[in-house]
């Protein structure tokens, strides 16, 4: 098909070419009316014989009305569709993020890509509930949006140019599917069902974790009497580490017979789930907290244990302090008075010509008044007076893991975004939070493993990086952010510390201040600011990119390592009591802040990303949080 670039249908101005396959070419386009890019899909219908052209344009309307009924949040939706001098075409939100296929060609961890593929499945198995079938599952299918989210399109494409059994595969590449991810059945024309998607994603797998397609060959019909006759390459020759429970999984999926494979979208899903879930552990009570922690504002160092009283507050701008802090004072107001009182005695006793050393036993006072008749004794009451001046910039330091901890003032400010192309994020609202300390970095693997070593947390479930064989527990990245820990262990080692996971609200106005700004500097970004999109190609010591601060002085809430929060994900706006902090549920919890692997779309501060709680990766790691209280 000849390039269209620069014409117009209708409204839809054809801008540039974003890719083309075997069925399609996609453009970018601008739609005139409602002044948005947009995805133009024009099907291809050159190679195909007359009789066969003429069927497929009269399927295509009733199947793109089917299309633009399919609405789910990981299928790209169908929004027009229309007729261009006797090419049909598509249309659909533009999504710059690119394709699955830009991110392959090297072996991902198992559990990134199951994490990356269930919402797809999840797709396919709302599509396959309809009675859609998709037939050309691939990795240029899925999409990638600005925030993460991964998108599957092109349903029923296949389906609108489903050709007769006796069509020629070898003849065009524009038939029902791409023979590397096409079932054995889809090449031998017999009846296809939904198991042929489920054969179709267990190849994309297979690719996302050894790097390779299993079966490639010179031409498109060769490829296809592969699948068809040739038994299925064995995943860990290509990639030793992987689990056994994932190969299993990948060869039921990618079974020859139909009847083999998982029955159900929904039975691969579940699947795929369990093998990245951890199996749970039985953790030891949690020991009785006795280290003091010690706040630090410019000039007072003041030591703050944890006694649990009525409260006398202590406050800066009305904003509230803390409980039970007057008790913390005692020992120094007793200090005090006691010097106070020792001097004053000391003089009276110095001026009548009595020696320290021949005070009678008893209290100052009583001495003074014994020995001093002439002059009335004059009571001393000192008044200790405690105002510490709490504002940006004043740290918290703990002194069970050392981690520094910033103050976070109390106040409105803006959470999501409505410029972003994901709903999860809007609306923009307004949220008040109470004041609170936040840790000025991410966990470390030094701080984690002392709370390992408290026989209160668990190990990291690897001891790896993704470039280091050996990682946690060598004291060459004691200061890296720690990873391979999932929801439940950052838990537990917040409460060891004596701090607790942040909420979602809590992160993301830590990240952004009041202003909102795109990132935590700014809205420019660079590889000076943080540690994204592979520049590095693996986590990076805490704290190394000091332009990449948010308004507060905290590292890293750009890049370096996803943050588990305490909140589960639900839709905005954020609200407290509405169920998302209820620390015993199971259901998926928020990730903030993107991570080293990850594109510079997913390191805004408003970018929301979810996983379970059992999950652990290599780029996900946390930090915590402390309410004044």
């Amino acid at each position: 098909m000849a390039d269209l670039t620069g014409h117009s249908f209708g409204r839809y101005h054809l801008l540039e070419k974003l890719g083309e396959g075997g069925m399609a070419i996609v453009y970018k386009a601008y739609d005139t009316r409602l002044e948005v890019d947009v995805a133009v899909k024009v099907i291809q219908t050159d190679n195909f014989p007359q009789n066969a052209v003429e069927r497929a344009l009269k399927r295509f309307e009733r199947e793109a009305k089917s299309l633009a009924r399919l609405t789910h949040p990981n299928i790209v939706k169908v929004t027009d569709y229309g007729e261009y001098e006797g090419k049909p075409y598509l249309v659909m939100p533009y999504l710059p993020g690119g394709t699955l296929k830009t991110r392959l060609g090297k072996p991902m961890v198992w559990a990134e890509a199951v994490t990356l593929l269930l919402p797809i499945a999840e797709a396919l198995e709302f599509a396959h509930s309809q009675g859609m079938i998709h037939r050309d599952v691939k990795p240029a299918n899925i999409l990638i949006t600005q925030s993460g989210r991964p998108m599957l399109s092109d349903f029923g494409i296949a389906k609108i140019l489903d050709l007769d059994k006796n069509f020629d595969l070898t003849g065009t590449n524009a038939a029902i599917g791409t023979p590397e991810y096409m079932a054995p059945e889809q090449a031998s024309a017999k009846n296809v069902d939904h198991r042929a998607d489920i054969y179709a994603l267990g190849i994309v797998l297979y690719e996302m974790v050894t790097g390779r397609k299993p079966f490639m060959a010179d031409t498109p019909m060769a490829v296809l009497i592969k699948h068809a006759t040739e038994p299925l390459p064995r995943p860990k020759k290509f990639m030793p580490t992987l689990p056994d429970r994932a190969e299993k999984i990948l060869i039921k999926a990618l079974a020859k017979i139909p009847a083999d494979r998982y029955q159900s979208m929904a039975e691969f899903s579940s699947a795929l789930q369990q093998s990245v879930e951890k199996t749970k552990i039985i953790r030891p009570s949690k020991p009785a907290r006795t280290e003091p922690l010690v706040i630090e504002d410019k000039t007072e160092r003041v030591v703050f244990t944890n006694v649990i009283e009525t409260p006398a507050h202590v406050t800066n701008q009305n904003v509230k302090v803390g409980q039970g802090n007057w008790r913390k004072w005692l020992p120094l107001g007793a200090l005090v008075i006691v010097l106070c009182l020792a001097l004053a005695t000391g003089n009276r006793l110095l001026g009548s010509g009595t020696r320290e050393t021949d005070q009678p036993e008893g209290t100052a006072t009583e001495t003074a008044a014994s020995t001093s008749t002439s002059t009335p004794t004059k009571t001393l009451t000192p008044t200790i007076t405690f105002s510490p001046t709490l504002g940006i910039g004043t740290t918290l330091m703990s002194e069970t893991d050392g981690m520094t901890l910033l103050f976070v003032p109390a106040g409105e400010f803006t959470m999501g975004s409505d410029t972003s192309d994901q709903s999860d994020e809007k609306p923009e609202h307004q949220v008040n939070l109470d004041a609170f300390w936040i840790d000025q970095t991410e966990v470390t693997n030094v701080m984690y493993f002392r709370c390992v070593g408290a026989r209160v947390c668990a190990p990291p479930r690897s001891s790896e990086s993704y470039s280091r064989p050996n990682y946690y527990g060598i004291s060459e990245f004691d200061n890296y952010p720690v990873i391979y820990v999932d929801w439940n262990q950052a838990k537990d080692y917040c409460e060891w510390a004596g701090r607790r996971l942040p909420t979602e609200a809590e992160w993301e106005k830590a990240a952004r201040g009041i202003d909102g700004p795109t990132y935590p500097w700014g809205e420019n970004i660079d590889s000076t600011f943080a540690n994204y999109n592979g520049n590095v190609g693996d986590t990076t010591a805490v704290g190394s990119y000091a332009s990449g601060q948010s308004p507060y002085g905290l590292y890293d809430m750009a890049g370096n390592v996803w943050e588990w929060v305490s909140s589960l994900y639900k839709p905005y706006p954020y609200s407290a009591t509405d169920g998302r902090e209820d620390l015993s549920s199971t259901d998926a919890r928020v990730l903030r802040g993107g991570s080293w692997y990850f594109y510079v779309i997913f390191v805004r501060s408003a970018v929301r990303y979810r996983n379970t709680p059992g999950i652990t990766v290599n780029y996900v790691g946390f930090r915590c949080a402390r309410s004044l209280d």
